[in-house]
């Protein structure tokens, strides 16, 4: 689907995108386009309630710091940088090559 829904245009758009703010996994795990490798996507797999976590802390950042907690995970999500999360995860986490032998030493 691309997105054009024809005679009902943007009603129905933005109600798809009322259901991902109602659903927030399908916003979460339609970002899988960004997790590059196959340990990336395992890693962001198992991450979903440490990042709507981190969301739930700015929404607590807005109510404390004056505001109106009024920002979508959507948007939050957006703005994720998800190669710099993964990336600062450790390097266990980083795609290793299959082809690398196990050693063993003989003693």
């Amino acid at each position: 689907m691309n997105g054009n829904f024809g005679i009902f245009g943007n009603d129905l758009n933005k109600y798809y995108r009322a259901q991902l703010e109602k659903e927030p996994e399908y916003a979460y795990f339609g970002q899988q386009n960004q997790w590059k490798t196959p340990n990336m996507r395992r890693y962001f797999q198992g991450q979903y309630s440490n990042i709507q976590n981190q969301y739930m802390g700015q929404l607590g950042q807005q109510v404390l710091g004056g505001g109106a907690p009024d920002m979508k995970f959507t948007d939050f999500l957006s703005r994720f940088p998800f190669q710099q999360q993964f990336q600062e995860s450790g390097a266990g986490r980083q795609e290793t090559s299959r082809f690398n032998p196990f050693t063993r030493w003989s003693t």
